[in-house]
């Protein structure tokens, strides 16, 4: 392994200091470098439709250019008016209340969810500056590499992220409790 490649996966790993008491189930190795990786995807597709969408060019798709929701407020709401996808939540919430409401929401909907390891890691997945507490990621659709095509004509295989939602999916609910 290069150093490039080793020098980016070992902040992945690291544990944080503090563990909320209600972080289970927690993704570890390479379930939790393919869920982050799912996050990449998305966010690449977001940013791809949100440039088609200001450049002004004949294809814009106003539902790609959402399909990572961040923060407590915006995933709740989305949970809320019925956003289906996998939920990622950092495991070093403090206080825990913040996002105690979460895994229940989830569970009342029969979505996926599971704890990473801290809020760092989240906010440099989805390059923001701010930690960011909990991420949904949306559930492609029916014709998702139809729509990626439609945007770029570069290899939409690299951008459709159908197949590791499917792998995230299933191997959270294979180690969840609750599910």
């Amino acid at each position: 392994m290069s150093e490039s490649t080793q020098n980016v996966e070992e902040p992945l790993v690291e544990e944080s200091a503090y563990v909320s008491p209600i972080a289970k189930p927690r993704l570890g190795g390479k379930s939790l470098l393919r869920s982050l990786k799912l996050v990449k995807r998305a966010i690449a597709v977001e940013k791809l439709a949100k440039m088609n969408n200001t450049e002004g060019k004949g294809y814009s798709d106003l539902e790609l250019t959402r399909l990572v929701k961040r923060g407590v407020q915006d995933v709740t709401k989305s949970l809320r008016k019925g956003a289906t996808g996998i939920v990622l939540i950092a495991s070093d919430v403090h206080p825990v209340d913040t996002v105690a409401h979460l895994p229940i929401l989830c569970e009342e909907l029969s979505l996926s969810y599971a704890y990473v390891t801290s809020k760092k890691i989240l906010s440099d997945v989805c390059h923001s500056r701010r930690p960011t507490c909990v991420v949904l990621v949306v559930k492609p659709f029916n014709d998702f590499a139809k729509r990626i095509s439609k945007l770029s004509d570069s290899d939409v295989s690299k951008l459709d992220y159908s197949e590791l939602y499917n792998k995230v999916d299933v191997n959270i609910r294979k180690h969840h409790p609750f599910l």
